[in-house]
């Protein structure tokens, strides 16, 4: 069921998705195109036209995520797709998969679209060189910084999933009051990412007071090690914010259900 209920999310949101990446990557070939002509009013006015596109897929990809499951769930479409045999879990993950994947593919357009237009030959030693680069810079070994560029990769996956499920959790929230849910979601929003500082802010301070010092010297480590700590420091708290921002949801959408 998890399959169908992306498949009709994938062909929703495809309606004006994979036009405007169509039409992103069109215009970047006819930019290349006119690159080799002799004037370049042509070719800026193409250029201005591309950015316009590639910052409208990525604002359109994110009104997508937020109109998605605030149209389905949680107004009078809800009362369809809360009747269907189907988890309350698999609606969310459905909804969240798709848009991180949407996400995803809009960067990948962005990125195509910028290297149709100025990547002279496509191959792909940048990244080569990139890793290379990143290891002289750490005083890392190649497979370190490679082994350090995919954790990275990883990290970015999980704010991806957390970003989403945050604006999920926030827009879930408004269902506590039946007038101006909207603007009830942006200040959900900024209560929550401030408290998600200050927590931050707390945990390190708590952490330098534990005195850690006096068990180990982070200062003694290698420099792969502490890259490795700090990235599990990080993915930990990724993952407990998934975690908990998917169980609001879960819990507002399951017993505090408040269509319009």
């Amino acid at each position: 069921m998890l399959r169908k209920l992306m498949k009709y999310e994938f062909m929703a949101m495809g309606r004006l998705f994979l036009p405007v990446s169509a039409a992103l990557l069109i215009l970047s070939l006819v930019n290349r195109l006119l690159s080799y002509l002799p004037i370049d009013a042509p070719q800026v006015i193409g250029i201005v036209i591309s950015v316009i596109l590639m910052v409208g897929i990525v604002v359109l990809t994110f009104i997508l995520t937020l109109q998605r499951f605030r149209n389905n769930l949680m107004s009078n479409e809800g009362h369809l797709m809360m009747t269907l045999p189907v988890s309350t879990d698999k609606l969310i993950l459905s909804k969240m998969f798709v848009a991180a994947i949407c996400g995803a593919a809009s960067v990948i357009v962005v990125m195509l679209s910028i290297m149709i237009m100025a990547v002279t030959s496509f191959n792909f030693t940048w990244l080569r060189d990139l890793i290379r680069m990143l290891g002289n810079a750490l005083n890392l070994q190649p497979a370190y910084a490679a082994i350090f560029a995919v954790e990275f990769v990883l990290a970015i996956i999980l704010g991806v999933f957390a970003g989403i499920l945050l604006l999920y959790t926030c827009m879930s929230l408004s269902m506590l009051v039946n007038k101006r849910r909207g603007l009830f979601t942006f200040g959900a929003f900024v209560v929550i990412t401030t408290a998600m500082q200050i927590l931050s802010v707390v945990i390190v301070a708590v952490l330098g007071a534990l005195k850690l010092g006096d068990l180990f010297s982070i200062n003694e480590l290698s420099t792969f090690s502490q890259i490795q700590l700090t990235v599990l420091m990080w993915f930990i708290l990724e993952i407990v914010c998934c975690a908990a921002y998917y169980l609001i949801t879960r819990y507002m959408l399951k017993n505090r259900l408040n269509l319009q």
